[in-house]
């Protein structure tokens, strides 16, 4: 599994990629969402999780997942934000984001909604 995580503060990051990454998962991080498809794009094996904080310098987690949408990601998305107004999480909800987490979350919570997310494509990859 290739996870990328697009979030600027390093600490959470490193702490996602931490309690993420493994054997069997590698974590690319990303600080905003333009560093992220450039990533996307110099990939040669496709993402199958994004992770993305929704405020962000330079492009945010809608204008990334909108971006996405327009370039037919095939991945999950999980969006990640301490503050969503109604508005932005309609929008979420219009573009098909997968999961929508609070901050902060712990860890546990993180690694539930993986395998919540695994869960799915694997049900996707079987019909």
């Amino acid at each position: 599994m290739q996870i990328l995580v697009v979030e600027d503060e390093k600490a959470v990051a490193h702490m996602i990629a931490m309690v993420l990454g493994g054997p069997a998962a590698k974590v690319v991080k990303a600080r905003n969402g333009w560093e992220a498809l450039i990533k996307i794009g110099a990939t040669a094996r496709p993402f199958d999780v994004v992770i993305t904080d929704h405020r962000m310098p330079r492009m945010g987690g809608l204008q990334l997942v909108r971006q996405l949408r327009t370039q037919n990601f095939g991945g999950k998305i999980l969006v990640l934000s301490a503050h969503l107004s109604d508005e932005d999480i309609r929008a979420y909800e219009d573009l098909s984001v997968d999961m929508m987490m609070s901050k902060p979350f712990d860890f546990d919570e993180l690694q539930q909604a993986m395998a919540v997310l695994n869960k799915k494509a694997s049900v996707l990859a079987q019909a």
